[in-house]
């Protein structure tokens, strides 16, 4: 990714007010402001708990891991916003568009719309598979603004932030905790390979892949033999109380693994789960049976980000999920109608087998 170069624009509300800023890459010196940002919009409960610490942005900026964007209010040059742009090398390919955060007295201007902008010419500099984005559904700003520069909705990754544990100025409604959706557009990968997937996810998939352009294949066929072993890795965050497993290889002992993980992280109280399953894997599609059986249901996509594609499914525990109060695009909102008509038919697809 190319070095960020200063870029000036002038900007005009509603009320015919102009505010001249300039879009830059993170300077040294820039931690304070970027902070209080972060601490306008969320106080102290930033889910990015490092991102407090001007001792961690210093040294993030300079490993080159993130990438701190600026906008700069002149003449004062006082910041008024931030955003970044991450890369997750080696483990996949992508680059992340996100954190991006105004103070409040700078909203109105259309700066997020020429932040974005900013971003995505610097982002196209560099040598990814994907830009990826995982916009909140508190508002649907970010989702609008980013599908005009190329991303498409693919899914959702929910239930992720506990609420009890996060404030910010949007309506908190009665979710429990936050979800995100996720929005991809292709760069450098434009072949997905073939994916396996049952049938009834083969219809959505296809939409979805057809979206995004690019090449790809559909398979539902089970394989004649699994793998012995699973591999899978998992972290669990405490404070969100949000589990994630990413599930590589599926293999004949994924049911085991699964309760297993179940057995050391129970899914009571706010603890809920997802699951990222390689689809470029035959074994996906007996692994799909597997987490239905379990209570998990299908919730997209996160195509594009590495060499495997992933099907993405949650588990929401005993947190109830209040999906008409989720704000969507009207590109999310037809993934949205997909995923609620799986989380209809949830209860009925648990026979009891794998659990």
């Amino acid at each position: 990714m190319k070095k960020a170069a200063e870029k000036y624009v002038l900007l005009r509300n509603r009320q015919g007010e102009e505010l001249a800023v300039v879009l830059s890459g993170y300077r040294e010196g820039d931690e304070a402001d970027m902070i209080t940002c972060i601490r306008e919009e969320y106080g102290e409960t930033y889910f990015k708990r490092n991102f407090y610490d001007p001792a961690y942005l210093k040294a993030e900026a300079k490993s080159g891991h993130i990438v701190f964007l600026t906008a700069r209010v002149l003449p004062e040059r006082e910041i008024a916003g931030m955003m970044l742009l991450k890369n997750f090398s080696p483990e996949e390919s992508m680059c992340e568009i996100a954190s991006q955060i105004f103070r409040k007295k700078y909203r109105g201007y259309g700066l997020a719309d020429v932040f974005f902008g900013y971003g995505m010419e610097l982002l196209k500099t560099g040598k990814y598979s994907a830009a990826y984005c995982l916009p909140v559904l508190f508002h649907d700003v970010t989702q609008r603004l980013l599908q005009r520069r190329g991303l498409r909705a693919t899914g959702f990754v929910l239930n992720v932030f506990d609420m009890a544990c996060v404030t910010h100025s949007y309506d908190r409604g009665h979710n429990k905790k936050h979800s995100q959706g996720i929005q991809i557009m292709a760069l450098g990968k434009r072949n997905a390979g073939t994916v396996y997937m049952p049938a009834e996810y083969q219809k959505i998939g296809r939409e979805i892949y057809e979206s995004l352009g690019v090449d790809f294949q559909i398979s539902g066929g089970m394989p004649e033999s699994l793998p012995e072993r699973t591999v899978l890795c998992c972290r669990n965050d405490t404070v969100q109380h949000s589990l994630e497993i990413r599930v590589d290889t599926a293999g004949r002992d994924f049911a085991f693994q699964m309760r297993e993980m179940h057995s050391r992280c129970p899914l009571s109280g706010r603890q809920t789960a997802n699951v990222f399953l390689n689809c470029s894997h035959s074994g996906a599609p007996s692994a799909c049976l597997v987490l239905q059986d379990m209570g998990y249901f299908f919730t997209g996509l996160k195509p594009l980000c590495s060499e495997r594609e992933y099907m993405v499914f949650h588990h929401p525990g005993q947190v109830e999920i209040c999906f008409e109060e989720y704000v969507v695009s009207k590109e999310f909102g037809r993934i949205l109608g997909y995923v609620r008509e799986c989380y209809g038919q949830r209860r009925g697809n648990i026979t009891g087998r794998y659990i």
